[in-house]
């Protein structure tokens, strides 16, 4: 059976049955004999490199976030067929086909994915990161592996991995499977030695102290030694002694891989989709037909739900999409056609592959398109406030400590407060900041840059978030200088604000919120001598100019205005404008307008006249086209598709990612961290938010200048590579570690601002795991093993376990009381000490005793 063999009427398999219906859960079933039999829990995580698996995933997602709510949650499922490297092609097939099989117990509605070792989405990882990440073991079942062979014998594993970590079992404990550049874990079930190559990365030695001490936290008693590369004799005597029963230190240098370079293969790079492609899949000949449709960027209108589609992101990534209304077949064979699709175009056998249903798509599958409306779709922090809830907002006071108390608003609408808070404005003259009067405050050009220090304050502290504006068609070297400028000026501040990058016609809400619906965009600039009737500046003087400002926006928190050509054909029947005369200011009002847009241009014109004339589109009077140079002419009247909301309407478009930036390696990386958290921020390196509005850079604290300097080249490199075609404007937000805003650290859930104060150091942790490990282990488990073996108690009588719990005075003859547990027979063993006696033999004396008393046999 090939690995894509699915489809056809099949029977579902009764391992399913144990599926919670509509409930979160997590199952693993492991193929064994062509059957899936079900992986226990405490399981979970370990694969072994010569099996395949079957993994189902739910969560359920609430619709509302009111306690008094009675909507229903919505169940995202995801199935996963994982393949190790050494498992044949029809274990392999089994799980493929068994996949489909449980989605058509699951009515069809689960995002399928195939994972190979070694290459898992971040997703998959995801759902073991809580148990230490993924172990990878040796052997399988085709190798003759037994399910109940022991757990507990000594093994050696290499850990990878920053954020979701990987253990590889070596093939056995020897200098020979290691490198200076790894970290390993060796692991002899009472005492876990931990050894840090000399150029391992600190991170991974991180993760291993975090695994090692989970698995004490399982186990009870197990003595945690970390031994670093070179420092092996700084153990004491005992560990020394037992370190050398397994890797002797005369052989280390001779036999230790000379292969320093660490693989990172397990942290996926920053993945370029500027090739991505859409291709339409049809059978209606009877055999598959697959013919391009597009190239990105994608939009969801290009995806019929009649049909179904592979979205090709190249090595990175085939997606097959499957419409609501295909029929049986094509959702079946969906995965099938995708692993022909990966073979036909010659990529790797690790390429990941997915199939996602209409109206179910993951998170994964959105960021792909570069414009997705569906509303019910799983979206960042949609699940909490939609687009309603925060239009509604709109004509609410966004005030700092309404939005410290709700942080995830302030994230969803990117408003850290109502911007009433103080303003300094310094506009790039001669490449120096020159300070802006604050009469012509709101007022910009688009011949220049300007810088923008702002502070507001809550009821515990003050913040400052420093914007540089980039005209259009401000010169580079002044774009730079407005880039020094913003760092000046944090510096003068000791580093605490944030730095904003904006351009022209992308301003984010909260830079326009600061001037409460009066931005008005000139053209031209300093340089080109520009003069103004209204707005003053020492190269200005009143006089007769006559100008047309086309005016956007639903409320005070996201209106501007800008200027444009003085000709009737800039005009358009979906706006509003103002024509400012010498005389007299007009208001123009296009049929497609809103009553809002109107009320926001009566504010723009009242900064020049407190009675400005209403002109309806169609009832103009002929003295208002006399002031258009040409007079009356053509304009765009075509009823407009809803092209321009409120930026309160467009917060929740998308999902929110976040990647770590890091040189670590050498060479700049971006990893994706999925399902993150405060503590996913890493204060060694700087983290890229994605919240599609804006780009968050974060900078740790103990990142180098090089991830500094490459971070804003990455965030750069970020958007003009992005599958969804971003916008390369897309404002670019740079805060750092302890002075966070708060449309920031909303996205993250709970925050602490003491979270890195309290944490514990490398050499802290170190010594506290340390401070923990119990000596008398190591005397048990060097001296020499008792002569009491499986051989004599294979001859002494068995007898009832009940009879055994008897006091000494009442025990058969030939039973000595501090050994009647060789007397049982070996079922009633391993049903009262839940192991074999092999197992239980291996362990020390202290242990023994401990597991005997547990069985009420000491």
């Amino acid at each position: 059976m090939s690995e894509s063999d699915s489809g056809g009427g099949m029977e579902i398999d009764s391992a399913f049955a144990t599926i919670p219906k509509n409930k979160s859960c997590l199952c693993v079933w492991r193929v064994e004999n062509f059957k899936l039999v079900a992986v226990p829990r405490e399981s979970h995580g370990i694969f072994f490199k010569g099996d395949a698996y079957v993994i189902y995933h739910a969560e359920e997602i609430k619709k509302s976030t009111s306690a008094s709510s009675t909507t229903p949650a919505n169940l995202i499922q995801h199935i996963h067929f994982w393949i190790g490297s050494e498992a044949t092609q029809d274990e392999a097939g089994v799980a493929a086909y068994k996949t489909v099989e449980l989605d058509d117990y699951l009515s069809g509605n689960a995002v399928q994915h195939r994972e190979v070792q070694g290459n898992e989405s971040e997703r998959f990882l995801s759902y073991f990161k809580s148990r230490g990440g993924v172990t990878y073991r040796q052997g399988g079942i085709a190798s003759g592996f037994h399910r109940h062979q022991s757990n507990n014998e000594p093994r050696l594993f290499r850990l990878k991995g920053r954020h979701t970590v990987r253990l590889y079992e070596m093939p056995t404990i020897d200098w020979s499977h290691m490198s200076r550049g790894d970290v390993y874990l060796l692991d002899l079930n009472e005492v876990i030695f931990l050894w840090n190559g000399a150029k391992s990365n600190k991170y991974e030695r991180i993760q291993a102290m975090q695994r090692a001490k989970q698995l004490r936290d399982e186990r009870g008693r197990t003595n945690i030694v970390i031994i670093e590369d070179g420092e092996e004799t700084k153990m004491s005597k005992d560990e020394l002694k037992l370190f050398e029963t397994r890797l002797l230190l005369k052989d280390k240098n001779t036999k230790l891989s000379t292969n320093d370079i660490s693989d990172d293969n397990d942290d996926d790079k920053r993945l370029d989709g500027t090739h991505i492609k859409l291709y339409k899949c049809s059978d209606e000949s009877g055999t598959l037909k697959v013919t391009e449709k597009k190239a990105g960027p994608l939009l969801k209108t290009d995806l019929d739900s009649e049909d179904a589609y592979i979205i090709d992101n190249g090595i990175y990534g085939v997606w097959v999409w499957v419409g609501r209304r295909s029929n049986v077949k094509e959702r079946r064979e969906a995965m099938r056609n995708a692993l022909g699709f990966l073979q036909k175009k010659g990529y790797p056998k690790t390429t990941k592959v997915c199939r996602v249903i209409d109206g179910a798509e993951p998170m994964e599958f959105i960021a792909l398109f570069k414009i997705w409306t569906d509303v019910n779709a799983q979206k960042g922090l949609g699940k909490t406030y939609t687009k309603g809830h925060i239009a509604k907002m709109a004509s609410s006071q966004f005030d700092a400590v309404t939005m410290h108390s709700q942080p995830q608003l302030a994230a969803a609408t990117q408003m850290p407060d109502d911007g009433s808070g103080k303003k300094e404005i310094f506009r790039i003259e001669q490449f120096k900041m020159v300070p802006y009067p604050e009469s012509m405050h709101g007022i910009f050009f688009s011949g220049d840059s300007f810088v923008i220090q702002y502070t507001y304050h809550d009821q515990q502290r003050s913040y400052t978030l420093i914007y540089f504006w980039l005209g259009h068609h401000s010169s580079q070297d002044e774009q730079g200088a407005a880039a020094m400028g913003a760092v000046e000026l944090d510096k003068k501040i000791h580093g605490t604000g944030t730095i904003i990058r904006v351009v022209q016609d992308k301003e984010p809400l909260h830079f326009m919120a600061m001037f409460h619906g009066r931005m008005i965009i000139f053209k031209h600039g300093k340089r080109s001598g520009f003069r103004n009737l209204q707005y003053h500046d020492e190269n200005t003087s009143e006089n007769d100019d006559t100008y047309l400002l086309q005016v956007r926006g639903l409320s005070k928190f996201d209106t501007k205005a800008v200027q444009v050509d003085l000709r009737a054909s800039a005009l358009n029947s979906n706006d509003c404008f103002v024509l400012f005369t010498p005389q007299s200011v007009y208001i123009w009002c296009g049929k497609g307008s809103t009553g809002d847009e109107r009320e926001m241009s009566k504010i723009v014109a009242t900064s020049k006249s407190k009675d400005p004339i209403m002109v309806f589109e169609g009832q103009e009077k002929e003295e208002f086209w006399d002031h258009f140079p040409n007079g009356k002419e053509p304009y765009a009247s075509e009823k407009r598709l809803a092209d321009h909301q409120s930026l309160l309407m467009n917060a929740t478009d998308h999902p929110v990612r976040l990647f770590e930036i890091s040189n670590a390696s050498g060479h700049t990386t971006a990893v994706e961290i999925l399902q993150f958290t405060q503590a996913d921020l890493d204060e060694d390196d700087v983290m890229l938010l994605d919240a599609w509005s804006s780009i968050f850079l974060w900078i740790g604290k103990n990142s180098n200048k090089t991830e500094m300097k490459d971070a804003e080249r990455i965030a750069y490199d970020y958007l003009r590579t992005d599958p969804s075609h971003r916008d390369p404007d897309t404002p670019i937000i740079k805060t750092k570690q302890m002075h966070e805003p708060i449309h920031f650290i909303g996205f993250f859930g709970p925050w602490d601002r003491n979270y890195w104060t309290n944490k514990s150091s490398y050499e802290a942790t170190k010594s506290m795991l340390h401070a923990d490990n119990r000596s008398e282990i190591y005397a048990e488990l060097v001296r020499e093993k008792p002569k009491q073996n499986i051989l004599n108690r294979s001859t002494v009588t068995k007898y009832p376990y009940e009879l055994l719990l008897k006091p000494a005075d009442e025990l058969p003859e030939d039973v000595n009381p501090e050994l009647r547990e060789i007397h049982l027979n070996d079922d009633e063993f391993n049903q009262r000490f839940k192991m074999t006696y092999t197992d239980y033999a291996s362990k020390p004396a202290w242990r023994q005793k401990e597991l005997k008393k547990l069985a009420k046999l000491f």
